[in-house]
């Protein structure tokens, strides 16, 4: 006897209360992953401070600096912890989730779930065009970029304290992963 298997789709899970974490479709799999953890969430914060202002100055599109929906595909979904559409592409975002790839998704790797961030959405955000890919390394404080080059993805730079973080998509940016890691309140 043979079992049926769905594939789970946006409209399977659009309507799901959001107090269970991050739901995500990986090729038609639900999973779900824990709310990300105080540190994590500095760090996402502290980037949004730095990323936001930028992005707004330069009017260079739209800047998600929380979990949004992203439809990368039928069976294919994520919840970046930022990401930025440009100018340009802004008819894909919609009122609940955003309809295609983002030109950068930044994850900030969580020690619980590092290979998902590190292989399985490295390889989705390459398949389905995703234009940059930042990891946010929390163990080694440094910020990886990735550029899409046919297909798949090239290393732009991997930056510690002290070096600039590269990027093609936002040129002109000026960011010392220190102002990510560095916490304020800390004496």
């Amino acid at each position: 006897m043979s079992v049926a298997v769905k594939l789970l789709t946006w409209e399977d899970i659009k309507d799901l209360p959001e107090s269970h974490g991050r739901t995500e479709i990986v090729e038609g799999e639900f999973v779900v992953s824990p709310t990300p953890g105080s540190r994590h969430q500095i760090i996402c914060y502290r980037l949004a401070l730095k990323l936001g202002p930028y992005v707004a100055e330069q009017r260079l599109g739209t800047l998600f600096a929380h979990p949004i929906h992203v439809i990368l595909a039928d069976h294919v979904h994520y919840e970046p912890d930022l990401c930025f559409i440009a100018r340009k592409r802004s008819s894909i975002i919609q009122e609940a989730y955003i309809d295609g790839p983002p030109d950068l998704v930044i994850e900030v790797i969580s020690e619980s779930n590092r290979t998902h961030d590190t292989v399985v959405k490295y390889r989705d955000y390459a398949r389905y065009g995703v234009s940059e890919y930042w990891l946010v390394d929390m163990r080694e404080e440094a910020i990886s970029t990735w550029r899409l080059q046919g297909g798949s993805y090239e290393l732009l730079g991997r930056a510690q304290r002290g070096a600039r973080v590269l990027t093609g998509i936002l040129t002109g940016l000026e960011l010392d992963p220190a102002e990510a890691f560095d916490d304020p309140f800390q004496a």
